[in-house]
C-alpha cells in the first residue's frame, strides 16, 4: 500500500511539472523593453525564435507572475548575469523585423531563473 501511494506520489509531480517545448540557459540580455509586454534582446542566436530587433522573447508584465520574472532579469542585467529561459517557440522562426518576425509572433516566456 505504501507503495501504491509513493508511486502515486511520484506520478502527480511527473505530470504537474510544467512543460515547455523549448529552454536555453546561459542568456546574456543585452536590452531590455518594458511596457505591459517586457521585450528581452540578446545577440546571442537561440532556437525556435525571431529577432525583432534583437528581441527574442516576450512576456506580460502585468501578472504577478510577469512582475516576478521582470524583476530578475532586471536584477541578472544589473548584475551581468546570464539567465536560463523555459518558453515556447515563436511562430516566424529564423526571421527578423524586416521578414516576419513581430511583436506578436515571437517566442513567450514561461519561466527565468538566473
Amino acid at each position: 500500500m505504501k507503495k501504491m501511494i509513493l508511486l502515486a506520489f511520484l506520478a502527480s509531480l511527473f505530470l504537474s511539472a510544467p512543460a515547455f517545448a523549448d529552454y536555453v540557459g546561459g542568456v546574456n540580455i543585452s536590452a531590455i523593453n518594458v511596457s505591459d509586454t517586457v521585450l528581452i534582446s540578446t545577440t546571442q542566436d537561440i532556437g525556435n525564435t525571431c529577432s525583432y530587433f534583437n528581441a527574442k522573447f516576450r512576456f506580460d508584465a502585468t501578472t504577478a507572475k510577469g512582475k516576478n520574472m521582470l524583476s530578475l532579469i532586471l536584477m541578472a542585467k544589473a548584475m551581468g548575469n546570464p539567465i536560463s529561459v523555459w518558453y515556447s517557440a515563436g511562430t516566424s522562426i529564423g526571421t527578423n523585423e524586416t521578414n516576419g518576425c513581430g511583436y506578436t509572433n515571437m517566442a513567450v516566456v514561461h519561466e527565468v531563473a538566473m
